[in-house]
C-alpha cells in the first residue's frame, strides 16, 4: 500500500523550487523511506505477512458497497440546504477514506494474481520453514525430556521444603488477618451503600430527564422547542437566548465535527444552566437531538459521541445528517 501510494505522488508530484539541491533532497528522502519500508517488511515472517495479506483482503471485500455508497454520496447535496453533504474537513477525510481502499485494493490485485504469485511463494516459505523447525524439535525432545525429569525432581523437593515453610507462617498471621478482613468488608460495605444510594438518585433523575423526551429525532427536536417557548411565553429575551445558544452549539458541531469539545457539554455549566438548562425543554433539545447522558472526567455531560468513518460509514452519515438536521430547526425557529 505504501508503495502505491507513492507511485500516486511520483505520478503528480507536488510544486517545488527550480533550485537543484531541493531536487537532490526529496530524492534522497524518497530512497530513505523506501529503503525503511523494505527494512520494516524483512523484519516481518512470511506468516504475518500471509496473515495480515488476507486478512486484509477479507476486510477489503467486505467494505467494497461501503465504499461505493459513501463514494455516490460525494456530489450528493442537502435537500434542505442545497449545501454539500459533507464539509470541506469532512469532505477531505471521505476522500482520504477511499483513496486508502483504492491503493490497497491495487496492491492486493498485484499479490494474489496468477500464481506464482507473492501469496504462492509465501505459502512455499511458511511450509518448508515449518519442516525444519520440526526436525530440529524432533532432534532436542530427548535431551530436554531428561533435563526435565531432573529440574521437576529438584523443584518438587524444594516446594515441599517451602510449602512445609508457608504453613507454620499462615498459622502465625491467620487470627490477625481475619479481624483486618472483617474490619475492611464493613467499611466496604458501608461505602458501597452509600455510593449504590448516590447512584440510585443520579439515575432516578436522568430518568426524569429522559422521560421528558418520549420522541427522538428532528420531530422531537420541534416538540421541545414547543415546550420552550410555552414556559417562556413572556420571557422572549431568555427565550431567544436559549434558541441562540442551541444554533451557536450546533453550528459549531457541524462545522468541525471531530472536535469533541464542541461535542461535549457540561450539564453543570454556569453558562450553559442559565442560557439553555435552566429552561423546560432546553436540555430536552439536545436529548432529543441524539444527546447521551455521560460521565466524562468524573463530571456529568451531555455528549454527542461520532461514530468512526472508517469502521462505519453509514453510521457516521446518519449521525451527521441528524445533526444538520437539527442545526436546520433551529435556524427556522430563530426567525419565528
Amino acid at each position: 500500500a505504501k508503495y502505491a501510494a507513492k507511485s500516486i505522488k511520483k505520478k503528480f508530484p507536488a510544486p517545488t523550487t527550480n533550485e537543484p539541491s531541493t531536487r537532490v533532497n526529496e530524492a534522497r528522502s524518497e530512497e530513505d523511506e523506501e529503503m525503511e519500508d523494505v527494512a520494516a517488511i524483512e523484519d516481518q515472517s512470511p506468516h504475518d505477512i500471509l496473515a495480515t495479506l488476507e486478512d486484509v483482503k477479507q476486510r477489503l471485500d467486505a467494505l467494497e458497497p461501503k465504499v461505493a455508497k459513501l463514494t455516490s454520496r460525494l456530489s450528493e447535496r442537502d435537500p434542505i440546504t442545497k449545501k454539500p453533504r459533507y464539509g470541506s474537513k469532512s469532505l477531505s477525510r471521505v476522500k482520504d477514506v477511499i483513496l486508502s481502499y483504492k491503493t490497497l485494493e491495487s496492491g492486493l490485485k498485484i499479490a494474489f494474481g496468477l500464481e506464482p504469485n507473492l501469496v504462492s511463494r509465501l505459502r512455499d516459505s511458511i511450509r518448508s520453514h515449518q519442516e525444519q523447525v520440526d526436525q530440529k524439535l524432533d532432534a532436542t525432545r530427548t535431551r530436554q525430556q531428561l533435563e526435565s525429569e531432573r529440574i521437576a525432581r529438584e523443584q518438587q523437593e524444594a516446594k515441599e521444603r517451602e510449602e512445609a515453610r508457608e504453613r507454620e507462617e499462615k498459622m502465625r498471621v491467620l487470627e490477625e488477618e481475619a479481624a483486618l478482613a472483617r474490619a475492611a468488608e464493613e467499611a466496604k460495605r458501608r461505602r458501597l451503600a452509600e455510593e449504590q444510594r448516590l447512584l440510585d438518585e443520579e439515575r432516578a433523575a436522568d430518568q426524569e430527564l429522559l422521560d421528558q423526551v418520549p420522541v427522538l429525532g428532528e420531530q422531537g427536536v420541534r416538540d421541545q422547542i414547543v415546550r420552550m417557548r410555552a414556559a417562556l411565553e413572556d420571557d422572549r429575551p431568555a427565550l431567544d437566548m436559549a434558541l441562540g445558544s442551541l444554533y451557536t452549539l450546533f453550528e459549531q458541531i457541524v462545522s468541525k465535527p471531530e472536535e469533541v469539545r464542541f461535542r461535549r457539554v457540561r450539564r453543570d455549566h454556569p453558562q450553559f444552566v442559565a442560557d439553555v438548562g435552566r429552561h423546560i425543554g432546553g436540555r430536552e433539545v439536545l436529548i432529543a437531538a441524539g444527546f447521551k447522558l455521560e460521565k466524562l472526567d468524573g463530571k456529568p455531560c451531555f455528549f454527542s459521541k461520532e461514530p468512526h468513518i472508517e469502521s462505519d460509514m453509514d453510521g457516521w452519515s446518519d449521525w451527521y445528517d441528524s445533526l444538520k438536521k437539527t442545526l436546520a430547526v433551529l435556524e427556522e425557529e430563530m426567525i419565528k
